[in-house]
């Protein structure tokens, strides 16, 4: 970190989207940077985030290498707000459009990216016709921002920059991409998808380098002028598809990861718990809009309960939350929706004293960023409608997530880059990994043989992995719609689950050859037809059970220390929406850890429990979330919870935060017991504790 940086304590951050066209005379004739930091104020921002450019390209300073917004007339509106924000103690970060300029792609077609077919983005037609993105590696392009940049940097004052679509919009075959390609590889790019050949896995590893290449070069024209100034790029895409090219790597461009999301409360906690593994410095960053959903709506504002359980569960984990809202297009600002945010800012503020300390994740679930593929691809055309029809290793990854948190058992979410940091963890979750390296493999084979313990699902076990365990995938079954028969030694797993009303999952399974002395928990069970023939099936609506197969649905394994369950079926990913598969996975995740985790709790699925523990202070901070139905906020109340945490040392008091109300509470063995006040959002405690 930094010396003496500012995002170190900054928590409550704000974007203002300024992505406006300049056709119209009428476009920002209204704004008023004095208005506008006015807001900030009302607002509580400790961090605003300052358009330099937007996707439309235009710049809001008198640029001398691209083209100024015309209805500014002449007017420095970032130098402005820059010292305004500067004036009032507010952090000043810019903000820079990296590969959406739409000005950019008119004056130069040569910097486009061109799909397989030689087409631009502006070319296709579409609301997606508005967007024209330019290629990370043309020549031009690369020259243009970094020009760019470093007339930023030289002539403003800013605490941070942050670029923004740092990803492969699509698959690009233009002049430029064909060129590196040949100098680098040799031939021509492929152009059908195949996750079983080298050229095309090889074609994605070169993807996703030139777009980590293209960010350093970013991330280096801004420490070249101001290497105080801390970076960050947008990373809201770590978990999307392959076609994207981002991985693991965009995060060492950063001195923090953020981005911006607009999914569930599921989406927000696995985020945030991946993010705390990835980002190089903490706080990360969350960013969500105050519009409901997201962007496409500019007056329908989420309701304030909504807004302060997403800024509360930000800051649960350590976070900091950034709210953006869209400027009018003539240059005004809903001041109704920035009272809001002030009032709820008011109220985290007094909560951010008391944040920091290491995560409490016994349980890991371990996201591959080579996985974000889905072998159904495979020989299709590269080509906008050639887009996955489903990420299995992201589905499989949430329902974990899912169900753990509802379960109220510790978990974190790593990556390759927490290979060394394995043994922290009592179980690794290996959640349908379709593509596992020889290093990750041969780092969990040693973590297992080390007294560690593995759940791992379906395609997890094509790889090296299988070598070093020694159970062997030998085909995958026709049928896509299958089942789990628990044997006699796996019906404590699977309660209520027997061979005739076995467990469904709505995915095929891989067929595997368990070794001697393997214990077989579960049985693959089949519909009696396939449920792809339309003509022949057994019930008109569904496939029930009907064909018994001694193929292993479940398999237990002892390895060194350690144990192994691999299940032919991701049965994690049904969690999301079946309360019996998520009850069953937890089961199984609790059958192999291998001592009681930091913390259990008595509460309903909608409460969410974190914990961090800061050891040089001898105290628990534990955060409980009452995170109920979006559309029905505001929640109802939750009573009677019960948290048992673990204390090594002599506990000494149990608080209420931030006003350190003393709690009652009892002991019991290694753990504290406490029931929790009345939790209508958020409730955080400190247990210290002595020697």
């Amino acid at each position: 970190m930094k010396s003496g940086s500012w995002y170190a304590k900054s928590y409550r951050r704000n974007l203002v989207d300024m992505h406006i066209e300049d056709h119209d005379e009428r476009f920002l004739s209204k704004y008023d940077p004095k208005k506008y930091v006015g807001m900030l104020k009302v607002a509580n921002i400790r961090s605003a985030m300052i358009y330099a450019n937007s996707h439309v390209g235009h710049c809001y300073w008198p640029t001398k290498t691209g083209h100024a917004h015309s209805g500014l007339k002449g007017r420095d509106a970032l130098g402005e707000i820059l010292r305004l924000c500067h004036g009032e103690g507010i952090d000043a970060i810019v903000y820079y459009s990296l590969i959406y300029n739409n000005w950019a792609y008119g004056q130069h077609p040569d910097w486009r990216i061109l799909d397989v077919d030689g087409r631009g983005s502006r070319e296709k037609g579409g609301r997606g016709a508005r967007y024209g993105v330019c290629c990370p590696n043309s020549p031009g392009y690369r020259k243009f921002v970094y020009d760019q940049v470093g007339e930023l940097c030289q002539g403003y004052d800013f605490e941070g920059i942050f670029f923004d679509m740092t990803f492969w919009p699509s698959v690009c075959y233009c002049p430029s991409c064909r060129a590196r390609y040949g100098r680098e590889v040799g031939g021509d790019m492929p152009e059908t998808i195949d996750w079983g050949r080298k050229q095309w896995c090889d074609f994605q590893w070169k993807r996703e380098e030139w777009l980590s290449e293209f960010a350093a070069m970013a991330t280096s024209a801004v420490r070249e002028h101001k290497p105080e100034v801390a970076v960050e790029h947008q990373c809201s895409t770590v978990a999307s598809s392959w076609q994207l090219g981002v991985t693991s790597t965009l995060a060492e461009q950063c001195d923090y990861v953020g981005g911006d999301f607009y999914g569930g409360i599921l989406q927000q906690s696995f985020i945030c718990k991946l993010y705390y593994n990835l980002t190089p410095n903490m706080p990360f960053e969350f960013m969500t809009s105050i519009c409901h959903p997201g962007l496409g709506d500019h007056t329908t504002s989420k309701p304030r309960e909504l807004i302060e359980a997403r800024a509360l569960l930000a800051l649960a984990h350590g976070g900091a939350f950034l709210m953006i809202d869209a400027i009018d297009p003539i240059g005004t600002m809903d001041e109704r929706k920035y009272r809001m945010v002030g009032d709820i800012f008011e109220e985290t503020r007094r909560y951010e004293n008391f944040v920091g300390g290491e995560l409490c994740q016994d349980v890991a679930i371990y996201f591959s960023f080579d996985s974000k593929v889905d072998f159904s691809a495979n020989g299709k055309r590269v080509s906008d409608g050639a887009w996955d029809p489903g990420l299995p290793h992201v589905e499989a990854s949430l329902g974990a997530a899912e169900a753990l948190r509802s379960n109220h058992i510790p978990f974190g979410v790593i990556s390759k880059r927490n290979l060394k940091a394995l043994a922290n963890h009592k179980v690794i979750i290996l959640p349908n990994v379709l593509r596992l390296g020889d290093e990750e493999a041969e780092a969990i084979g040693q973590y297992i043989s080390s007294g560690g313990n593995v759940y791992a699902s379906k395609f997890s076990m094509a790889s090296k992995l299988s070598e070093i365990l020694g159970i062997s995938t030998i085909g995958e079954t026709e049928e896509k719609f299958t089942y789990v028969a628990p044997t006699s030694k796996g019906m404590a797993l699977l309660p209520e689950i027997t061979a005739e009303y076995p467990l469904s999952v709505q995915d095929s399974q891989i067929e595997a050859r368990a070794s001697p002395g393997d214990e077989i928990l579960a049985t693959i069970t089949l519909p009696y037809t396939d449920p792809d023939d339309p003509e022949r099936f057994s019930s008109i609506h569904s496939d029930p059970p009907g064909v018994a197969t001694k193929s292993p649905a479940m398999i237990a394994k002892g390895y060194g220390r350690g144990k192994i369950i691999w299940s032919a079926a991701p049965i994690e990913k049904y969690a999301i929406q079946s309360l019996k598969h998520r009850s069953i996975f937890a089961n199984v995740i609790r059958s192999l850890a291998p001592s009681p985790f930091c913390f259990e709790a008595d509460a309903p699925g909608c409460v969410e429990v974190v914990q961090f523990s800061k050891p040089a202070e001898m105290r628990h901070l534990v955060s409980v979330l009452n995170l109920q139905s979006e559309i029905g906020m505001p929640n109802i109340p939750v009573t009677g919870v019960i948290l048992k945490v673990r204390v090594k040392g002599k506990p000494l008091r149990v608080i209420s935060l931030p006003d350190e109300i003393p709690l009652p509470f009892a002991r019991n063995g290694d753990y504290v017991s406490i029931e929790v006040p009345s939790i209508r959002t958020f409730q955080m405690l400190a247990i210290d504790y002595g020697a």
